[in-house]
């Protein structure tokens, strides 16, 4: 029995005893969910499938799998949880049964399903929880893994836990996976082959629908209708002095034709973003109409509207080694789409961009700058990127109804 197993099988049950009472620690954001983590929800009759989406990316998965799961259930119950409060404010807006998940002890979890007594547990992505999974098997309930994904770092970290996750995770009703790579790591982690399958990524089909004219779209935002849009989005620490210090290396007239919008990942991350950019010689704003700075955005939920009104979009995560991020949200929208060399979590749709001739890969240093320079200036190549970006976005759909057919297989839907 792995040490780590062993202890965290100790220390869960003490996290859950001693956690009710520690709320009055919470920070004032954090003290009216406490509850909630808690595990305090109900839903008399119950639900046909508890769906988890641990924040705001998993989130964008949850409303085309639940359109596909009405379609043979129209009147199924669900409960939403998320773990972030940004991912429960997106999860709010679909469905009114939603709370933040409950922290995983055995009291909490326990109290969650009895409150809300899910027929299934269908988990978004990759939260897997000991507790939850235990409480899961002891009341028969069955758990799927829905747009599965797994990072090599997570299968060591889950290889640690030893036999008692590797039981949990070979119990496991059904994995549908985004990738072959997603499929053979979590094999590796001992799900049971057979109920193992390659469905594609959720978000595919949660994909923005680009704006019927751009210039509106930028409108929408308090931008210049006329003039191009570039978008920075999702910048992480470290990408905001790379990309500032290579647009304050282009010539001047090449950058007075662009209206430039930063949309950090984190707004937590913001103040440091924006002093790296300051620092680089970018003056900084929150006035879109201002053609002589970057506009800065650090609201939740505003990137998908940027990305509608962008000619041009760069994708974060990926000039520093944080994996990237969806290069198909801009890809859908109609942008050309430009993304650093760090994306091993998004290698498959970076593949098929490549393929289709649809991105635009950064190198550090001066290739940054020429690459931008290029595409900002080039208005043939950057409109045929976004052209052919625009169609591989779009061969991704489908995801869902093949989720969907595979639970129905399955025996996992209807119930």
């Amino acid at each position: 029995m792995s040490l780590a197993w062993t202890a965290y099988r100790v220390l869960a049950p003490v996290l859950g005893a001693v956690a009710p009472s520690a709320g009055m620690f919470a920070s004032p954001n954090e003290q009216p969910f406490w509850k909630e983590r808690m595990g305090a929800a109900s839903l008399p009759g119950g639900c046909h499938a508890w769906v988890h989406a641990a924040s705001l990316g998993e989130a964008a998965a949850v409303p085309p799998l639940l359109r596909e799961l009405r379609r043979s259930v129209p009147d199924a119950r669900f409960w939403l949880t998320a773990t972030s409060r940004g991912g429960r404010a997106k999860l709010r807006q679909i469905e009114r049964t939603v709370s933040l998940a409950p922290i995983d002890s055995p009291q909490a979890v326990r109290r969650f399903v009895e409150g809300v007594a899910p027929e299934r547990l269908l988990l978004v992505e990759t939260e897997l929880w000991p507790h939850w999974l235990l409480r899961a098997r002891a009341e028969e309930i069955p758990v799927a893994v829905v747009s599965a994904r797994l990072s090599e770092r997570s299968v060591g970290r889950y290889r640690g836990l030893g036999a008692g996750m590797r039981e949990l995770v070979g119990g496991l009703a059904a994995v549908l996976c985004q990738t072959e790579e997603d499929r053979r790591r979590w094999l590796e982690i001992g799900a049971a082959r057979d109920r193992v399958r390659v469905v594609g990524n959720l978000k595919s089909d949660g994909l923005p629908e680009p704006a019927a004219d751009r210039a509106t779209a930028r409108a929408a935002m308090g931008a210049e209708p006329a003039r191009p849009l570039f978008v920075l989005g999702s910048l992480r620490p470290g990408e905001g002095r790379q990309l500032a210090r290579a647009w304050m290396a282009l010539p001047e007239d090449v950058r007075a034709g662009w209206t430039v919008v930063a949309v950090p990942r984190h707004p937590r991350a913001s103040e440091e973003l924006g002093a790296e950019v300051a620092a680089a010689g970018v003056t900084v704003t929150s006035d879109p109409s201002r053609t002589d700075a970057w506009m800065w955005d650090d609201r939740t939920g505003v990137l998908v509207d940027w990305y509608r009104g962008a000619d041009l979009a760069f994708v974060g995560g990926s000039l520093s080694p944080f994996g990237g991020h969806n290069p198909l949200e801009p890809a859908a929208c109609g942008a050309a789409v430009m993304m650093g060399m760090h994306h091993a979590s998004q290698l498959d749709y970076v593949r098929a961009l490549r393929g289709g001739d649809a991105i635009e890969l950064l190198e550090p240093g001066d290739a940054l700058t020429g690459s931008l320079r290029r595409l900002l200036t080039d208005e043939t190549l950057r409109t045929g990127r976004a052209k052919r970006a625009r169609a591989v976005a779009e061969a991704q759909r489908g995801s869902a109804a093949r989720a969907v057919a595979a639970l129905r297989e399955m025996d996992l839907w209807p119930a």
